[in-house]
């Protein structure tokens, strides 16, 4: 008896060889994956963007409407700049083109002979059939929303012979659909975002499926709609009007969820609340339902801001905040009347927007007790984009000393001449919330003395407590160009550079006009040269790896 694992190499050496027999070339395939480049040592203008774990699910789900969620077996997706969908830093193993191999296979089984293949058969899936009317111009719209553009000819002619082999094999249309599935889902034109680059040519914009593919995937995680591939074929997507119209569709969009998670997730770094560890004996009011109802809080506060199109100062300042009895205990508070999460005044609990939410404040603690230092550098890097340079290798993570509050322990720290320049910075904010312990739950005091959250810093002036300096974030312009750039670099796959200034000075001044809208942003975005162009390879400037 085989075990599954057995089975899967099994039918994936099958697939690899059916496909060399045909002409389609699965086996160089695999090899031109496992052969990839190495990542840059810095971002260029050009490389070609690999599918997620996160995308890789999502586009399954929007494609057959199946959750399968095989990618969780991927390797975890490499960071930088903060995001994991940078081109530069996306290697390639041989183990992943492998899981990728078992993945196709496990989906296009699960799609080809579940409700989802008799839908995507139609009348092919009626026994006796006509091979030719079934394998033409169906077949041509699958691999056209599985590769996010129209397949050639040659390329419909290769999968044809997949599906029709797998008919003559297992004398059904659907394991013909199931080889055929198999052979596009382990394409890279799948598995990756390729862009064609014209023969000499300099920079240029991206053609209307590629710029669909850019815009699916900045907006909601996975490949274009038929709507978006409607107008890539009639060439609208080179109008503002359009873009604009369709950001704001697909905004409203349920999809957009994934933008929460992909982008604001990763940016004010509460995807990480899934990995918290918390000490049961000092915490224990932390379980999994605490854990979920700070995460969907979170998220409902940044998925309300994008669905009114609201001020992106208000992710730092709003005190209006999701409650349900389990937070409401967090937040020392009556529980709200009615079921779920419900929209709460927190301004008389001191708190203020994402910094003072206990799933953020959770995420930005160590298991056993509060971090200031990383709660310091969370906002210099996240909020402000000036992170603190690197502490010396022999500094200890935080102070350790027998003072009562943490304040005094990190007066000691700043003692240390080696420690004091980053400190005096890190101190004053990370300190500011001290009186949100581990969890986020408020308090008024450690080891028996009293907390004091006032601090001062240069810019951005005196603070009474950490919902104070919230309101002092939100207004000082840093923050406003911080969320552009890190917008920027998700959208992008890379960090700005030079070159991008002047976009994202006009970004910054266009967004500023229009009250900070946050949808104003992602359309700005969207509209932007880098975002409508591509360099090609034999352009780019010599920066390392692909780049050379």
């Amino acid at each position: 008896m085989t075990t599954r694992p057995e089975r899967r190499r099994a039918g994936g050496r099958g697939l690899a060889a059916r496909g060399r027999g045909l002409g389609l070339g699965l086996g160089l395939a695999a090899v031109a994956l496992a052969c990839a480049p190495e990542p840059a040592e810095a971002p260029t203008p050009v490389g070609i963007r690999r599918l997620t774990r996160f995308e890789y699910d999502a586009s399954i789900h929007d494609l057959f409407g199946v959750d399968v969620e095989v990618a969780r077996d991927f390797p975890a997706d490499a960071h930088a700049h903060g995001f994991d969908g940078i081109a530069s830093a996306q290697a390639l193993s041989p183990l992943q083109v492998e899981l990728y191999l078992f993945a196709a296979e496990e989906v296009a089984g699960a799609v080809a002979l579940g409700p989802a293949g008799a839908a995507l058969l139609g009348e092919c899936a009626a026994v006796p059939w006509d091979l030719s009317q079934c394998t033409g111009d169906r077949l041509a719209e699958l691999l056209g929303r599985i590769w996010r553009r129209p397949p050639s000819a040659a390329e419909l002619g290769r999968i044809r012979g997949l599906f029709e082999l797998g008919v003559e094999e297992g004398g059904d249309p659907r394991e013909g659909l199931r080889l055929a599935l198999e052979a596009a889902l382990l394409s890279p034109h799948f598995l990756f975002r390729p862009e064609r680059d014209p023969a000499g040519a300099g920079a240029h914009p991206v053609d209307g499926y590629a710029y669909a593919t850019r815009l699916a995937y900045f907006l909601w995680s996975a490949g274009p709609d038929d709507e978006l591939l409607e107008l890539a074929a009639a060439d609208r997507l080179e109008d503002d009007a359009v873009i604009a119209a369709q950001v704001r569709r697909m905004v409203a969009d349920p999809r957009s969820a994934r933008l929460v998670d992909a982008l604001f997730g990763q940016w004010l770094w509460f995807r990480g609340l899934g990995d918290v560890f918390r000490d049961g004996h000092r915490y224990p009011r932390f379980d999994e339902a605490l854990r979920g109802s700070m995460d969907a809080a979170i998220r409902g506060r940044v998925a309300g801001l994008l669905a009114r199109g609201g001020d992106l100062r208000d992710l730092l300042r709003d005190p209006i905040g999701l409650v349900d009895p389990r937070l409401a205990a967090i937040y020392r508070m009556d529980a709200p009347a009615g079921e779920g999460l419900v929209a709460v005044d927190l301004g008389p609990q001191q708190r203020r927007g994402i910094l003072t939410e206990p799933a953020l404040m959770t995420v930005l603690a160590h298991p056993f007790a509060t971090s200031p230092a990383r709660r310091g550098r969370f906002v210099l890097e996240a909020i402000l984009c000036e992170p603190p340079a690197p502490p010396p290798a022999s500094a200890p993570a935080e102070p350790m000393s027998e003072a009562a509050t943490a304040r005094e322990r990190f007066a000691q720290h700043r003692a240390d001449p080696a420690c004091a320049g980053c400190h005096a910075t890190l101190d004053p904010i990370g300190l500011a919330f001290e009186r949100y312990d581990a969890i986020g739950a408020f308090r008024g005091s450690e080891g028996g003395a009293l907390i004091d959250p006032a601090g001062a810093l240069p810019g951005l002036g005196a603070f009474a407590d950490g919902a104070e300096l919230a309101e002092r974030l939100a207004d000082d312009p840093r923050f406003l160009r911080c969320a552009i750039e890190k917008t920027m670099t998700y959208a992008l796959g890379r960090a700005p550079d030079d070159g991008d200034a002047e976009t994202l000075e006009a970004i910054e001044a266009r967004v500023r006009a229009r009250d900070e809208d946050v949808v104003e942003l992602l359309i700005a975005v969207a509209q932007s040269r880098p975002f409508r162009e591509r360099t090609p390879l034999a352009e780019a400037p010599p920066r390392g790896g692909v780049g050379r």
